[in-house]
């Protein structure tokens, strides 16, 4: 025990004494210069007295819950004695020092009888030195600011405490600057990150603009910003060279996005890739408010390292992620009304009589209908129907079934980051009622984005995470039947939308249904689509250079709809059943992606290698039921199993494909003049059989000439010199297409085998016929561009020019018909196609004048598409005959042959009219023809007009593209607009079908038909209205062929931003936006950018700029505002 008693005394005083002799000796002036080193940082006080303390040897002595141990500053500190570094310390969080010795004592400051508040005065300038009007300056972690003045000047009070002030500017890098004591601070902005500099996404990876050697086109996230959208494909539109969007302008509807044209016969979507992952569909459903930048891939070098699945380009996403240190959250919203930019206006009640006399005239017979009478002048009835409850009307059918409707959107988000950590999540709601009657698109979406760094930041953490559910009420459009647009250019004026009894009336002159109670009979049937899609990763740094990374991403959709058809009787036309169609389908796609990247730098070398494999699976199932003979109407009895069961139909289907892929890529650098990149990748598809596995190449070199020592031309800042070549692959076929399958099917298999009627055997007859030999169709790719930036980068010019040919076109053919069986075609490899053309952007940015900076930017793009080769037993390629009768009237309006375009316009060539029948006579060749009838070309002079007369009477594809920005930035207020169009490109107005001619005399006509040919008229463009037609005008002919150029002011828009404070906010910013204001055009229809009749059929490719009666483009106008905190 005494043992142990003296054991501790010694202890402590081994320990006490020297403490006591340490304090006791004054500190020598050498301990006092010892200097202290910090680098540029926010830091803690905690920090900062750890480090201190490493290099001085002193000890501090503080009651740590008087003082703001976590509150951040940032002091650099170069060979600062301990005593100035202290000082600056105690003065930045007004602190008491006082240095005993080797001890540093801190104690909280006395602020008895001083200011709790500062004034910071200061200037902040541009990158040329002038004067930045309109800045935002904010003190860090407050919501205290102000806006600089005309001549850049600034003056805020700030809390006593503050130690930085965030100064921001659109289209300049926002700056954090540190407040250290100044009397006053100048800040030196600096342009955002646009030109050498800019950080590119391309595959598996980011590289800087400089070091691009392939064809990337790039929307940036301040383009994104400036025009707020309700989808993607607004965001795409016009905004790049050499990518075309289409869409059918509905709610939510079907879009088409086309990089360098039209490359095969089936899918030519682009691979779209977000945040990492692959995602085949519903690119509507993601929230563009979630969107950073988005980057398309367009040439085989850049998008080759995809393989497989990228011959039609890539389009990579980033969404936005957590970075400043400071929380933020923001609050985007905006509101505002649509209404149809264009309508065709159609014959009212008295005009239609009128023309209807005329026709009956024109062949040679007495006027009389059932309705107008049978007089010298038509008259209009005061009612339609015996029982005198549905009267005459006037109905303008086409303002009947539109309207003027609301769109709305809310988002917010919040962001986080240091280096440690970075968070992002948001919400979003979004809803658009459709311009036509009982129409919309709902959607409500979140998204989080969250990374974590670990062990000096050697290994990640991450996720992206998105959700998405949208509701939508859509109609049938751009079809012939059924198509509720081109129901109401049919339905006669004189029928009113509702009879003395408030029902739906219809027309006594034909049979469709009224637009207005079809739609509103629909107004239920909403489809409700439920998407999933995101990843997760880890990613750990080997040793310095070598990163190992593992990527796992899921895309899964749920899309359920109740499509419920209500009996209705209206007074010409009825239904006796009320009958369900309910759908519903999923599909789950995952991949699994690990990959090893190398990146080192030796000497003026650099050298970055990527090496991996990627393994996709792919399953889609789905199911209809069907009943009708529901007893009640009522929306709560809308359900399968309130149909009569003798009626039950279902359907079912489910398939299931998978593919395998190793990945390499090497990119050199040498003294960043020389740059060389070269990628191969293998995929492997169990959609192919003997011909799983296809190798996919490319190679492709830069040349900075303006970084050569010999090159000295002071205008020319950036010239860089590119090449690229390469391969991509395409397996886009059914599932099993290479597998002969079987079905049983009452109809056609089973059979009495016995002889006996009584007895029926099961049997089965073919539903696929396989071909084990179907191989990868094949894409070869070279591009030769060039990049030019002059005067400082101020004037950008990037050309390119590529050829495109597309090999073993994958596609069905039809077998002969000796093969018999119900299912006669077998997918193939057969034929070429080529795409060749040139892509020009031009940017210029100018120096700010008198507080006034503007901004003006070009793309435009030309593609030339050739179907080059088919099989010498194979004419041409065409939409199936069930097809053509359910849009087309059964007429065959395109084709796609070789040497034209896919999708070309074929018919007879119409020569104009004839004038008189001296013309007639003279022509010869069309026996049947009156004065004011269709005078068509012979083009194989057998002096016959038939069906080998006619020939490619016009083209869907445009020979020029373009878009126009312009942006102008004063002071606090901003200003953009944004145009684009076309030229060289024809669309085939099918609404002339019913629209022109009273072949087809039941429905309306369009009001040009005023003006068709008369004696009196002999110089009219619009035929002679006949209900015969012996000449066959109505036929397939260049008379529907019309010039589709134009010009659309898209968007437009005027902001505001207001000084920081408003509602405590770091950034109050209003704006009010117009889209679509017009368009200058000489298409006689409704909008000149007529797209796909179909999003989603696997013929849309071979029907493409028919107008059918498309769902018009909306004008809109827009209130918004963007907060942050």
């Amino acid at each position: 025990m005494k043992k142990k008693l003296f054991l501790t005394i010694f202890r402590l005083g081994l320990f006490v004494l020297p403490s006591l002799l340490f304090l006791n000796t004054p500190a020598s002036a050498s301990d006092l210069s010892r200097r202290i080193n910090i680098d540029e940082g926010s830091y803690t006080l905690g920090q900062f007295i750890n480090m201190i303390t490493d290099q001085s040897g002193y000890d501090f002595t503080y009651q740590a819950a008087e003082l703001p141990m976590e509150t951040k500053a940032s002091i650099p500190m170069r060979d600062e004695t301990v005593d100035k570094a202290t000082e600056r310390l105690a003065k930045t969080f007004q602190l008491k020092v006082n240095i005993l010795n080797n001890n540093i004592i801190l104690k909280p400051g006395d602020t008895k009888g001083k200011q709790d508040t500062k004034t910071i005065k200061g200037k902040v300038l541009d990158d040329n030195g002038q004067p930045l009007p309109g800045a935002t300056v904010v003190v860090k972690g407050t919501t205290t600011g102000t806006i600089t003045g005309p001549d850049g000047t600034f003056s805020l009070t700030a809390p006593a405490n503050a130690t930085a002030l965030s100064v921001t500017f659109i289209g300049m890098q926002s700056q954090d600057i540190t407040l250290d004591g100044r009397a006053s601070y100048t800040v030196n902005m600096r342009p955002e990150t646009v030109g050498l500099d800019e950080v590119v996404a391309i595959g598996y990876g980011t590289v800087k603009k400089k070091d691009l050697t392939g064809a990337v086109g790039i929307v940036k996230s301040s383009e994104i910003e400036s025009q707020p959208t309700e989808s993607v494909d607004k965001m795409l539109q016009g905004r790049m060279a050499g990518v075309d969007v289409v869409a059918d302008n509905s709610p939510g509807g079907g879009v088409a996005v086309r990089v360098r044209g039209y490359s095969t016969i089936r899918n030519n979507e682009p691979l779209y890739i977000i945040d990492g992952v692959p995602v085949s569909e519903g690119i509507n459903m993601v929230n563009p408010n979630d969107i950073a930048s988005i980057q398309v891939l367009k040439d085989a070098s850049s998008a080759s390292i995809y393989g497989a699945r990228a011959a039609n380009g890539v389009v990579i996403i980033t969404t936005r992620q957590g970075k400043s240190k400071e929380p933020s959250l923001r609050v985007d919203a905006y509101v505002g009304l649509q209404q149809a930019a264009n309508k065709l206006t159609m014959l009212n009640a008295q005009q239609y009589g009128d023309m209807l006399w005329q026709a009956i005239k024109n062949d040679g017979a007495t006027p009389a209908n059932e309705i107008y009478g049978n007089g010298a002048t038509p008259v209009i009835p005061q009612y339609l129907d015996a029982a005198q409850t549905e009267p005459s009307a006037n109905t303008n059918w086409v303002d009947e079934i539109f309207r003027t409707a609301p769109v709305q959107s809310y988002n917010v988000s919040f962001s986080k980051g240091d280096d440690k950590s970075r968070q992002a999540w948001s919400l979003g709601y979004f809803n658009q009622d459709g311009i036509i009657k009982y129409t919309g698109f709902e959607r409500i979406s979140g998204r989080l984005n969250s990374e974590y760094n670990f062990f000096d930041k050697k290994l990640k953490v991450g996720e992206n995470i998105g959700l998405s559910h949208t509701w939508s009420n859509v109609a049938e459009n751009n079809s012939a039947l059924g198509g509720v647009v081109y129901e109401a250019y049919k339905m006669p004026s004189i029928a009113p939308v509702k009879n003395l009894n408030g029902e739906y009336a219809s027309s006594p002159l034909n049979d469709i249904q009224n637009p207005m109670g079809k739609l509103y009979r629909n107004k239920d049937n909403k489809g409700k689509t439920l998407k999933l899609f995101g990843n997760g990763y880890i990613e750990y740094k080997i040793i310095e250079g070598l990163t190992a990374k593992t990527n796992f991403g899921i895309d899964y959709t749920n899309f359920y709809e109740r499509n419920y058809s209500p009996k209705y009787v209206e007074t010409y036309t009825q239904q006796n059943l009320s009958s369900l169609k309910t759908s519903n389908n999923w599909k789950f796609d995952w991949v699994w992606t690990n990959t090893l990247n190398y990146v080192h730098q030796f000497g003026k070398h650099s050298i970055n290698v990527l090496a991996g494999m990627e393994t996709l699976k792919s399953q889609m199932e789905g199911f209809t039921g069907f009943r009708e003979g529901f007893a009640y109407d009522d929306p709560n009895f809308r359900y399968l199993d309130a149909g009569d069961g003798g009626s039950q139909k279902n359907t079912g289907t489910g398939t299931e494909w998978s593919m395998i892929s190793y990945i390499s890529k090497v990119d050199y650098s040498y003294d960043n003049r020389y740059l060389l990149s070269a990628t191969f990748r293998r995929d492997g598809s169990s959609k192919l059989g003997n011909n799983k596995w296809g190798n996919f190449p490319a190679i492709s070199a830069g040349w900075r000439v303006s970084e050569e020592k010999f090159f000295n031309v002071d205008a020319i800042t950036n010239l860089k010199l590119r090449f690229g070549w390469g391969q991509n692959g395409n397996q886009d076929v059914p599932a099993y297409s290479t597998i002969s399958s079987y079905y049983s099917n009452p109809y056609y298999s089973n059979y009495a085998m016995d002889g006996a009627q009584t007895s029926v055997y099961t049997g089965f007859t073919p539903s696929r016929n396989g071909n084990p030999d179907l191989k990868w169709e094949t894409t070869t790719q070279t591009n030769f561009g060039v990049d030019l930036g002059l005067v400082k980068n101020r004037i950008e010019f990037t050309g390119d020019y590529f050829i495109k040919t597309t090999k073993d076109l994958l596609m069905e053919r039809p077998l002969p018909p000796t093969i018999g069986g119900t299912t006669q075609t077998v997918w193939t490899n057969a034929g070429e196609m080529q795409n060749k053309g040139f892509e020009i952007t031009l940017n210029y940015h100018s120096k700010k004048v008198n507080d006034l900076q503007w901004n003006l930017g070009l793309n435009l793009s030309h593609v030339k598409n050739e179907l080059t080769s088919l099989p010498e037993d194979i004419d041409y390629i065409g939409l199936p005959g069930s097809y053509l009768h359910s849009v087309n009237f059964d007429q065959e309006t395109s084709r796609s042959a070789v040497g034209e375009p896919i999708s070309s316009f074929y018919g007879y060539k119409a020569l104009g009219l004839f004038k008189t029948q001296a013309e007639v006579d003279a022509w010869g060749k069309q026996p049947n023809a009156q004065p004011g009838d269709i005078k068509f070309a012979d083009l194989n002079n057998d002096g016959v007009i038939d069906a080998n007369d006619r020939t490619f009477i016009g083209s869907p594809h445009p020979d020029m593209s373009f878009g126009l920005n312009f942006s102008l930035n004063y002071r606090s207020w901003d200003f953009s607009l944004f145009a684009r169009g076309s030229v060289g490109a024809q669309i085939y107005d099918l609404t002339r079908y019913y629209g022109d001619f009273f072949d087809l005399s039941a429905y309306n006509k369009q009001s040009r038909t005023l003006n068709a040919w008369t004696t009196d008229n002999p110089n009219a463009t619009v035929p002679r209205l006949s209900l015969d037609d012996p000449n066959n005008n109505i036929r397939p002919s260049s008379y529907y062929v019309q010039d589709a150029d134009y010009v659309r002011l898209q968007n437009v828009k005027l902001g505001y931003t207001l000084p920081a404070g408003k509602l405590h906010s770091k950034r109050f910013y209003l704006y009010v936006q117009a889209q679509n204001l017009f368009t200058i055009t000489n298409y006689k229809g409704l909008d000149p950018e007529v797209g796909l009749q179909n999003y989603s059929s696997a013929h849309k490719n071979l029907d493409i700029g028919v107008d059918r009666g498309i769902y018009p483009a909306a004008r809109t106008y827009t209130l918004g505002v963007n907060l942050e905190f």
